[in-house]
């Protein structure tokens, strides 16, 4: 055999009945090991052989004490199973009575069986061993929980729908992208429900004194009598955005996507306007301000959006002056206060 580096493993060179090992079967680690000792048998120096393959002398005495030369399997990692594993103390009948208990008290805990089954049948079990054969037999009974469950399995399958993935508006009015921007300034809660065109950049707000779902659906109404009904509605997962508002969508046979939990770029459009109503709006003044003051506030800021303003996504066209060129009008719009 070479001493060459990346000389080919010769079994029958070296090792006894060497021609008899070709054909056994050996894990990329055992075949390594099995390279070290080869080398070492031709060279005979164990310094030698660590420096050649980059290995410990402990790593080398290892394997070499373990390698028998007609049983190469030996080279093979053993398995870590202790050699003495705790077997369970319980029968057959201790699980029955767990399971009964369990199903005629299914709020009962780990703990409180224990304290039971010790007084009341003389068994003397842990919390925890009671704990294992309830996840162990899948001893849940209360019917809250299957209840929760089950009703929590149907809405993932069955209405929601998950915005998809390469969603994009090809035409104006086509993606809306919906969400509700909390107002708290002077002690006083407000709510302003936004609805934007994700294509031009145009703008619904409806501002109200409560974040409900019927609130929503009127924010809706208002965007669909501007924007149309053959459209999408792009919205997050708050609870304004059921009951009512999802009744009103799917009475119009209009699709409602929801984004991700906790992921706020599955609708950056609203995001980014949200940003910009309390930055150039919402924080010019931060009095207390009622709700019809509010109203006035906003529709200046929202004039200003839509004629004066430049967006850059529009290459500095105005949403007006955009929606021109595509033969669409935006109006003066009053935002309605309810």
């Amino acid at each position: 055999m070479s001493n060459r580096v990346g000389s080919s493993t010769i079994y029958s060179s070296i090792l006894p009945r060497g021609n008899n090992l070709r054909s056994v079967s050996l894990s990329r680690d055992a075949k390594q090991r099995l390279k070290v000792i080869e080398y070492y048998l031709s060279c005979h120096s164990v310094a030698l052989t660590c420096r050649h393959y980059g290995v410990c002398r402990s790593y080398f005495y290892k394997w070499y004490k373990r390698f028998n030369p007609r049983n190469l399997q030996t080279l093979e990692d053993r398995s870590r199973k202790p050699h003495k594993v705790r077997s369970v103390t319980y029968n057959t009948d201790f699980i029955a009575l767990i399971r009964k208990l369990r199903t005629d008290y299914p709020y009962l805990s780990a703990k409180k069986l224990a304290r039971i089954v010790f007084r009341d049948y003389d068994f003397s079990y842990s919390a925890a061993t009671i704990g294992r054969i309830i996840k162990r037999f899948g001893l849940y009974f209360r019917a809250v929980v299957v209840a929760s469950r089950k009703r929590a399995k149907q809405a993932k399958q069955v209405w929601k729908q998950r915005k998809p993935y390469l969603l994009k508006a090809a035409k104006p009015r086509s993606v809306i992208e919906f969400d509700m921007k909390h107002i708290y300034l002077g002690g006083v809660k407000q709510y302003a429900f936004v609805s934007i065109d994700v294509f031009t950049k145009e703008t619904v707000i409806h501002l109200s004194r409560q974040s409900s779902s019927l609130q929503a659906m009127l924010a809706l109404d208002k965007a669909v009598k501007v924007f149309g009904k053959d459209l999408v509605i792009v919205n997050d997962n708050g609870s304004e955005n059921y009951r009512h508002a999802y009744n009103y969508l799917k009475s119009h046979g209009i699709t409602q996507y929801f984004t991700r939990p906790h992921t706020p770029k599955d609708k950056p459009h609203v995001e980014n306007l949200i940003g910009k109503l309390q930055q150039e709006c919402l924080d010019e003044y931060r009095g207390h301000m009622t709700l019809e003051d509010r109203e006035q506030q906003v529709i200046a800021w929202l004039n200003d959006y839509h004629f004066f303003r430049p967006h850059q996504a529009l290459d500095y066209l105005t949403p007006a002056e955009f929606c021109d060129t595509l033969g669409i009008t935006i109006l003066r719009r009053q935002v309605s206060t309810m």
